[in-house]
C-alpha cells in the first residue's frame, strides 16, 4: 500500500503524467461542452445526411419531377446533393424501378451524367461547422495540457509563501549550498568528477546515482548512494544505513560500503546483517573512505549529518546526510581493504 501511495504521489509530479491527465481532462471537457452544455444543432442540412433508404426515396422523387417538368438544371442539382454515393442510389432504383418507368429513369441518368460533381454550398457549410467544432475542442485540450505542464514547472522553480517544501526539495537546497573539497590544496590533484547528494528525513525513495565519463565523453561507470536499511515502523521511513557504491564499466563489477548510524554500527545484530552488503563504515561528520576498482577510485566524504529524535534508540536513524563523491582514474593497483565486491551485473 505504501508503494502504491508513493507511486501516485510522485507520479502526479511528473510532467508526462500531468500532460496525459490534462489531455484526458480536456477531451472530457470538450465532449461535455459539445454534447451536453452546448451541443451542435444541425439546421438546413443536406440530403446527403439522410439514411440510405430516404436517399433512395428522395432520388425517386427527383426522377419523377424531371419526368414531369424536364428541368435539367434542377435534376442535376438534386442529384449532386446526394454526394459521392449518388451513383449507387441511382443503380438501386434501376435494379428495382417499382412503379417508375424505365424510360424516365434512363432519361434522368442521361442528364445527370453531364454533371460536374460540384458540391453544394450548404453541404460545404455543414462540413465547416463540424470541422470548426473539432478544431475548438482540440485547441481547448492542448491549452489545458500545456497549462498543467507549465504550472508544474513553475511550482518546481518556486514555492508559494507558507507552502511546505517536500523533503527532496529541501535536500536540493542543502546540496546547492555545500562547498566541495579543494583537493589541490592536499596535493592530490583535481578529480575527474565531484558529486554531492543529500538525504532528508521523509524522502522514502532516496536513491541517487551519477554517471562517470572520461574527458572525451566515454562512459566509464557509475557511483551513487541509496537507502540500505530502515529501523522501526510507520512513516516516514527512518533510515539507519546507506549503501555507497561504485560500478566500473571496464571491471564489470560493483563495490559497495555501508554507511551506518551509531546505533547500527555498534549493535552486533544490526552490524552483522549489514556487513553482508558491504564493509561497514561509521557515519561521522568529515569521515572519509574510498571505493576502488581496477580503473576507478572514489573518495567519499561525509560533509554534514544529523540524527533524528523520537522513541527509537539514540543515534539510530538519520535526520539528514550530505555526502561528497570525488572520482579519479585508478592506476590499476587496488588499495588493500578499500573495496569489497558487492556483486556482478
Amino acid at each position: 500500500m505504501d508503494k502504491i501511495r508513493n507511486y501516485i504521489e510522485h507520479g502526479l509530479e511528473s510532467p508526462p503524467i500531468m500532460a496525459v491527465v490534462g489531455l484526458v481532462f480536456g477531451i472530457l471537457l470538450g465532449l461535455l461542452y459539445g454534447w451536453v452544455i452546448d451541443p451542435v444543432e444541425w439546421e438546413d442540412t443536406t440530403v446527403s445526411q439522410l439514411r440510405d433508404d430516404l436517399k433512395v426515396e428522395y432520388l425517386r422523387m427527383a426522377i419523377d419531377s424531371y419526368a414531369l417538368n424536364q428541368d435539367a438544371a434542377l435534376a442535376e442539382q438534386r442529384y449532386e446533393r446526394l454526394g459521392e454515393d449518388a451513383q449507387k442510389y441511382l443503380e438501386v432504383i434501376e435494379q428495382n424501378p417499382g412503379s417508375q418507368l424505365v424510360s424516365d429513369i434512363d432519361s434522368f441518368r442521361n442528364i445527370v451524367e453531364l454533371t460536374s460533381g460540384v458540391v453544394e454550398p450548404e453541404e460545404e457549410a455543414a462540413k465547416k461547422t463540424g470541422g470548426n467544432f473539432l478544431k475548438w475542442a482540440l485547441l481547448i485540450t492542448v491549452l489545458l495540457a500545456g497549462g498543467l505542464v507549465g504550472r508544474y514547472f513553475l511550482l518546481q522553480r518556486q514555492s508559494p509563501p507558507g507552502e511546505k517544501k517536500s523533503p527532496a526539495n529541501i535536500a536540493q537546497d542543502i546540496t546547492s549550498k555545500m562547498d566541495t573539497t579543494d583537493f589541490e590544496t592536499r596535493d592530490e590533484g583535481p578529480p575527474m568528477h565531484q558529486f554531492v547528494t543529500t538525504y532528508v528525513l521523509g524522502d522514502n525513495l532516496f536513491d541517487d546515482s551519477f554517471s562517470i565519463e572520461s574527458a572525451s565523453g566515454e562512459f566509464l561507470g557509475e557511483c551513487g548512494v541509496g537507502i540500505s536499511e530502515a529501523i522501526g515502523v510507520g512513516e516516514p521511513k527512518r533510515v539507519t544505513a546507506f549503501e555507497v557504491w561504485l560500478f566500473d564499466q571496464n571491471d564489470i563489477k560493483t563495490v559497495t560500503k555501508v554507511l551506518m548510524s551509531g546505533h547500527a554500527y555498534y549493535d552486533e545484530v544490526s552490524r552483522s546483517e549489514l556487513e553482508k552488503k558491504g564493509e561497514p563504515i561509521l557515519a561521522e561528520p568529515g569521515k572519509e573512505f574510498s571505493l576502488t576498482t581496477n580503473n576507478l577510485k572514489v573518495i567519499c566524504r561525509v560533509m554534514d549529518m544529523g540524527y533524528g529524535e523520537g522513541p527509537l534508540p539514540e543515534e539510530s536513524f538519520f535526520d539528514r546526510l550530505s555526502i561528497e563523491l570525488s572520482v579519479w582514474p585508478n592506476n590499476g593497483m587496488e588499495e588493500e581493504g578499500t573495496a569489497s565486491q558487492f556483486g556482478e551485473f
